[in-house]
């Protein structure tokens, strides 16, 4: 449970897990070849989206520092800060109620007995209010729930990892893949780069059969 996820640096961009397609990075490429190290100290604005996806998948970016995570969910939403302290403690909590529902069950628990345990417990824990986990937990939980068959919106989250963000890289890593089902796109960044807010595509007009182009993004 606490084994940290590979890490792919350059010159392998766009390393997905799971089968969520092409993560598109904008970088600013013209002052990063122009200015090579000076670019990164004076500070390259970057977004990270989904590139080859459906218009209805909207990035959540998780920038890890080396003080922390910032969450940017885009879409007016204010962006949310988590300290390293924070999460450590956070991680402890989710450890302990992994225990506690391998005690229920008498065994060790399968991925899906242990996805839906923490399904069921995540909002009832007060030690998770605001919480990261919390947060990514209704992201899923609003991923799955569907107006009919129309789907409206779908989120899933990016991870932009400084050299310095190692320790909230493998926090972070550690909460979404332990209490969810959620796949996440990595990619490394300099220090110094300035995260933009998410671009937000519009929304198409909900459809009775929706279904993705063959050979194209699907929904995992």
């Amino acid at each position: 449970m606490l084994s940290r996820s590979a890490l792919f640096f350059f010159p392998l961009l766009s390393i997905l897990v799971g089968t969520l397609g092409v993560l598109g990075f904008m970088t600013g490429s013209l002052a990063l070849l122009g200015g090579g190290r000076d670019g990164a100290e004076q500070g390259v604005s970057v977004r990270a989206e989904w590139e080859g996806a459906p218009p209805y998948v909207r990035p959540v970016v998780l920038e890890c520092r080396a003080d922390g995570v910032m969450m940017h969910e885009g879409g007016g939403r204010p962006p949310r800060f988590f300290s390293l302290e924070r999460l450590g403690r956070e991680a402890g909590v989710v450890q302990d109620l992994h225990e506690r529902g391998t005690a229920q069950t008498g065994s060790a628990l399968t991925r899906d007995q242990e996805w839906l345990f923490f399904k069921a417990v995540i909002e009832r824990d007060p030690r998770l209010k605001d919480s990261l986990t919390l947060a990514l937990h209704r992201i899923e939980m609003a991923n799955l729930k569907r107006e009919g068959r129309a789907r409206r919106e779908e989120r899933y989250p990016i991870l932009l990892v400084s050299a310095n963000g190692m320790d909230s890289y493998d926090l972070a890593t550690l909460l979404v893949e332990s209490t969810s089902r959620l796949p996440l796109g990595v990619e490394p960044v300099l220090a110094g780069w300035r995260v933009q807010e998410p671009r937000q595509k519009p929304l198409p007009a909900p459809s009775a059969t929706p279904a993705s182009p063959a050979g194209e993004w699907t929904r995992p």
